[in-house]
């Protein structure tokens, strides 16, 4: 469990990265605090939803991610 929140702030970043002038990172973050995990697997999705945005690593992040809580949701 203690590695869901140590990616949840890279996770938050990412969305931060490509979501600047939304609300988009507080939500995610807020999810995770909340245990909503359905919430924060649906940002991450629709992160994933346009891969061609994503650079380096973030990819393979947000999957990571999602497999960690893939048994939550």
């Amino acid at each position: 469990m203690q590695a869901v929140y140590v990616l949840a702030p890279v996770v938050a970043e990412i969305i931060s990265a490509h979501c600047a002038a939304s609300h988009a990172r507080e939500d995610f973050m807020h999810a995770c605090l909340s245990e909503h995990w359905d919430e924060a697997a649906g940002l991450v999705e629709g992160m994933l939803a346009e891969p061609w945005h994503l650079r380096g690593y973030q990819e393979k992040r947000l999957r990571e991610f999602l497999q960690l809580i893939a048994y939550r949701v």
